[in-house]
């Protein structure tokens, strides 16, 4: 009565009140988007390497291994692959289904999920989850001085301040891990280093296939590329017995395909769309970290005082980059 005698119009019921997330979340940049994206995507790849240790406690190899995580997690991808095509159908969104675009989608997906992982796989069984994830770590450098010399990526002073910080603290580390670990990992940390370098193929190329695609159908049609080429790989090299494996191993796979395979797979792709290749790879500074707490509460791996101020550094790198970007 009060609103119609001052003439105003009184409040429509029937439609709900927007939530504080949701205005929360219009309120959030792009930017600081891929950002939250680009960490939290780190974090859970980081899993990846401690549940492996765990699972390699039991007798199975890294194709076997492989081929369940893609097991588990291909019908995902199918699931998903159909509600992303559902919703820019529905949305009449472009979508270039071309046969020159999907190959190179699944060419992408080959190298960064299926050669990638073999790779690092492979190196795991040969030396420690903290040390696999400070060696793939090398691989934001490959994005950036792959995309400096062939698609012309300016390097910023802010990108090469962040990116000295925290190789400054990569080193620290690293060093240290060599002086623990001797000459005997030299193979694994080979193997690893190839991952880095087919892993930071991916992430350049990708760039191209999701702005075709969109992040979610790209990551679907990759994946399930890379799926299809690993369970062939397994047809071509072991027999399907050795598939049978005890419930524990069944479980850690499970966790490896959901944890840190398709969570984190869509997350990196949508950083990739929001705030490009380049910095997405830089914000991947926080896994090591991440994987070097886990490693120790999980794996009882050795931490030194070296170890500390390698993970504050590195963990500086990333905030440079994320306090640069709030302030664009």
């Amino acid at each position: 009565m009060a609103r119609e005698i001052r003439g105003e119009e009184p409040p429509d019921i029937s439609k709900p009140w927007p939530s504080k997330q949701v205005s929360r979340q219009r309120d959030m940049s792009p930017s600081t988007q891929g950002i939250l994206l680009a960490i939290a995507g780190a974090c859970l790849f980081s899993t990846q390497p401690i549940i492996i240790k765990l699972t390699y406690a039991y007798p199975i190899d890294p194709v076997t291994l492989m081929t369940l995580r893609m097991a588990f997690s291909l019908p995902f991808y199918l699931l998903f692959a159909v509600l992303a095509f559902r919703e820019r159908k529905a949305s009449q969104t472009p979508t270039d289904l071309s046969r020159t675009t999907l190959l190179q989608t699944a060419l992408v997906g080959v190298l960064g999920y299926y050669i990638a992982s073999y790779l690092d796989l492979e190196g795991l069984t040969r030396i420690t989850a903290q040390f696999e994830r400070l060696i793939l770590f090398t691989y934001p450098t490959f994005v950036i001085l792959l995309g400096a010399l062939f698609f012309k990526h300016k390097i910023s002073v802010r990108i090469l301040l962040a990116l000295g910080v925290t190789y400054a603290g990569l080193a620290v580390i690293f060093g240290q891990d060599l002086q623990l670990f001797g000459d005997g990992v030299v193979t694994g940390a080979a193997f690893v280093l190839g991952a880095a370098l087919t892993f930071a193929g991916y992430i350049l190329f990708s760039q191209f296939g999701i702005k075709k695609l969109g992040a979610r159908l790209f990551t679907c049609f990759a994946m399930i590329a890379a799926s299809i080429a690993i369970l062939g790989h397994f047809a071509l090299t072991h027999s399907l017995q050795i598939l049978i494996q005890p419930m524990q191993v069944y479980g850690l796979t499970f966790m490896i395909a959901l944890i840190s395979t398709v969570a984190p797979s869509f997350m990196i792709a949508a950083a990739i769309e929001k705030i490009g290749p380049g910095p997405t790879s830089l914000l991947s500074g926080v896994g090591p970290v991440f994987t070097t707490v886990l490693g120790i509460v999980l794996l009882g791996e050795t931490f030194t005082p070296w170890h500390f101020v390698g993970i504050i550094l590195v963990l500086g790198g990333a905030l440079i980059l994320s306090y640069k970007r709030r302030r664009i």
